[in-house]
């Protein structure tokens, strides 16, 4: 029972952290486009994409769902599958008509946009994982 409240209270940061994210992606988009309301339709459209989102990301890369998968390949699939997703967001909520961008110019920013978040995550992986290895020598060295 222990487990699956940790796993609940994970797929609920998670999704809580997606909503932010999203949420805030969004203010910055109005304040471009200079829209100053936000329908209640699209909080809601908001929330299920956060779930969706959510979801996909803790059963990726959770070490207890697809372990045995290289990180590359889930990152791939990772990119892959919300590419598909927002597409489908795209077409079936006509965001595209809402935010007034081409298709084309979207891709490019998704593109550019999770590039650059899984390289930040990559660098603060080897950055903190090198300050953890310096401090276990450090350790074994007093010891």
């Amino acid at each position: 029972m222990k487990n699956f409240y940790n796993i609940g209270y994970e797929v609920k940061a998670l999704i809580g952290l997606f909503f932010m994210m999203i949420i805030l992606t969004y203010g910055v988009v109005s304040f471009f486009i200079e829209n100053k309301i936000m329908p209640l339709e699209l909080l809601w459209e908001f929330i299920l994409l956060a779930i969706i989102v959510g979801l996909i990301q803790f059963i990726l890369y959770n070490e207890k769902f697809l372990s045995k998968i290289s990180i590359k390949i889930k990152t791939i699939s990772h990119y892959l599958i919300l590419l598909g997703i927002l597409s489908i967001f795209i077409k079936y909520f006509n965001w595209i008509e809402l935010w007034g961008i081409s298709f084309k110019i979207f891709f490019i920013i998704y593109t550019a946009y999770f590039i650059l978040v899984t390289l930040n995550f990559y660098v603060y992986k080897k950055i903190t994982g090198e300050r953890f290895n310096d401090k276990l020598l450090k350790y074994k060295e007093n010891l």
